[in-house]
C-alpha cells in the first residue's frame, strides 16, 4: 500500500473514531447536565433547618417534642436565652427562623425572615397555624420582609443568568479580542464587572422592585460575583487558552448555578450541596445580596471573603499569564536579533 493511501487510511480511522467518541460523550454530556439540575431539585426540602428557640424549659421541651413529631429530622434547634436572642440569631442569618414561648405561656411568638427564602416562612407559617387549631395563642413576626413588588421573592432567582452569563461572556470576549494580553484582559474584566454589577441591581432594585436596598452596597456584590466568574476563567484563558472556556462553562453553568440556592436559599438543597455551593460564586453571590437586600448586610460575612477569594485567584492567573507572556516575548526578542560575526 502507498504512503498516501495508508496516511488516508489512518485519517478516515481518526475521523471515525472522533464520530464515535462524540457518539458516546455527548450524551453522556448531556446527562451529567441533567443530574447537576435534577439532583438538587429532587433531593431538597427541609432538613435539620437551624431554628433557634427560647422560653421555659418544660414549654421548650415541649415544643421540641411536638416539632419532632410532626417533622422528624426537619429541624436542628438551638435553645436560646430570650427573645431578644433569638431575633439576633435571625436577623444575623445564623437561623431560618425563631421561636419564643412566654414564661407566662400566654404567647408564643414565631419570628420568620422570608428575606432567607420563602419556603422557610411559609414552613413556619404553617406551624404557626397549626398551634393556633390547637388553641394556643401564636403570633407571627416577619424580621426580613420580601419587596411589595416581588413578595414571592421570585426576581433572586434571575440573578443567576446575569451572574453566569455576565462573568463567562465577558471572560470569553476578553479572550478573543485580547489574547496574549493579560493585563489588558485584568484591567476589562473588572472594568465590565463594575459596570455590570450597577446596571444589574439598578434592574433589580429600580426596574422591578425585587430588592429594598444600599443601592451602592448592592451593585458591589454583583459586581464581586461576575468578577469572580470573569476574572478566573480569563485569567486561566491566558495559560491554558480556549480549554479554560470549557472548564469555566462547566463550573458555572452545571455546577455552580445549580448549588447555589438562588431561588430558594442553600439551605434547602440537600447536603452537602448546599454547603458546597456557598463556596462558588453564584450561590455566594445570592447570600451576599440576600443580606444586603433584606438583612442590612448581617450575615455577609463568609460571602464576602469567598468572592474576595475567588477574584484573588482570578488576578493572580492574569498576572501569571502576563509574566509569562513577557517572558516568552522577551525570548523571542533575543533569538530574532542578528548575531555578530
Amino acid at each position: 500500500m502507498s504512503e498516501p493511501a495508508s496516511a488516508e487510511r489512518r485519517r478516515t480511522l481518526r475521523d471515525w473514531l472522533k464520530v464515535l467518541t462524540l457518539t458516546v460523550g455527548l450524551p453522556i454530556v448531556i446527562a451529567l447536565m441533567l443530574f447537576a439540575f435534577l439532583a438538587p431539585s429532587f433531593g431538597s426540602g427541609p432538613k435539620d433547618l437551624p431554628l433557634a428557640v427560647a422560653g421555659p424549659e418544660a414549654a421548650v421541651t415541649q415544643l421540641e417534642q411536638g416539632i419532632q413529631a410532626q417533622s422528624p429530622d426537619a429541624f436542628e434547634l438551638s435553645t436560646l436565652d430570650d427573645a431578644a436572642a433569638v431575633e439576633t440569631a435571625v436577623t444575623d442569618r445564623e437561623a431560618i427562623g425563631g421561636i419564643f414561648v412566654d414564661p407566662a405561656g400566654r404567647t408564643t411568638t414565631i419570628y420568620t425572615a422570608a428575606g432567607n427564602g420563602t419556603p422557610y416562612a411559609n414552613l413556619l407559617n404553617t406551624m404557626a397555624k397549626g398551634l393556633q387549631a390547637q388553641g394556643q395563642n401564636v403570633e407571627t413576626v416577619e424580621l426580613a420582609p420580601l419587596t411589595e413588588d416581588d413578595p414571592t421573592g421570585a426576581g433572586l432567582a434571575t440573578l443567576g443568568l446575569p451572574l453566569a452569563f455576565g462573568g463567562m461572556a465577558s471572560a470569553a470576549i476578553l479572550i478573543f479580542l485580547l489574547r496574549g494580553r493579560p493585563w489588558h484582559t485584568l484591567v476589562g474584566s473588572l472594568a465590565i464587572s463594575l459596570v455590570a454589577g450597577f446596571v444589574v441591581a439598578a434592574t433589580l432594585q429600580y426596574g422591578y422592585g425585587v430588592i429594598d436596598a444600599n443601592y451602592f452596597m448592592a451593585a458591589i456584590a454583583v459586581a464581586a460575583g461576575i468578577a469572580a466568574t470573569s476574572l478566573c476563567v480569563a485569567g486561566l484563558g491566558s495559560l491554558i487558552g480556549l480549554r479554560a472556556l470549557g472548564i469555566g462553562a462547566i463550573l458555572t453553568i452545571f455546577v455552580s448555578n445549580p448549588l447555589s440556592g438562588l431561588a430558594t436559599g442553600w439551605w434547602w438543597l440537600p447536603k452537602p450541596w448546599g454547603e458546597i455551593g456557598q463556596y462558588l460564586p453564584i450561590g455566594a453571590d445570592g447570600h451576599l445580596l440576600r443580606s444586603i437586600a433584606f438583612f442590612g448586610g448581617h450575615g455577609a460575612e463568609h460571602a464576602w471573603g469567598v468572592l474576595i477569594a475567588w477574584i484573588a485567584v482570578g488576578i493572580i492567573l492574569n498576572i501569571r499569564g502576563g509574566v509569562r507572556n513577557q517572558k516568552r516575548d522577551t525570548v523571542e526578542a533575543d533569538n530574532r536579533e542578528p548575531v555578530n560575526a
